[in-house]
């Protein structure tokens, strides 16, 4: 299941430790600290740190604490709606913002030259193509009744 999980964040693009201690704790009834989520996967404590305050901040993750103990611990998010609503759907969102302007910005600094021929008419075609694209996706994720369908 832990290299499932680590997999799959590779898959969408993220380190496959993420997915590793969000796996790992997905399957565990008890919040783990920073020591034991390092020992069971075999990797550094600062490792585990910088990828479980990345996670918390996604919403995958919540940090924990236990009376007595100054330990930071964390549990894993399981409610699957609550993880789409709260972070997966804006940070894919970001990401199609943040492809959108660099499309526009090259559009912009092709339009701009005295540039022309065939090579820039069709990478012009290509970038607006895929700033449609964009503008199609940032709707559908951004849709009151397709978040509710989710």
């Amino acid at each position: 299941m832990i290299d499932g999980g680590a997999h799959t964040a590779q898959t969408f693009g993220v380190n496959r430790l993420l997915g590793q201690i969000y796996m790992l704790l997905f399957m565990r009834a008890e919040p783990r600290c920073l020591d034991d989520i390092a020992d069971e996967l075999a990797v550094s404590k600062a490792s585990v740190s910088i990828a479980c305050r990345q996670l918390a901040a996604l919403g995958v993750l919540r940090r924990v604490w236990k009376k007595g103990d100054r330990k930071d611990y964390y549990e894993a998010e399981t409610d699957l709606r609550k993880i789409l609503d709260s972070s997966l759907l804006d940070s894919v969102n970001r990401s199609v913002d943040s492809a959108r302007a660099l499309v526009s910005e090259g559009l912009k600094t092709l339009g701009n030259g005295d540039r022309e021929g065939e090579e820039v008419r069709v990478l012009k075609d290509r970038l607006a193509e895929v700033e449609k694209y964009c503008d199609r996706i940032s709707a559908l994720l951004t849709n009151p009744l397709v978040r509710r369908l989710i």
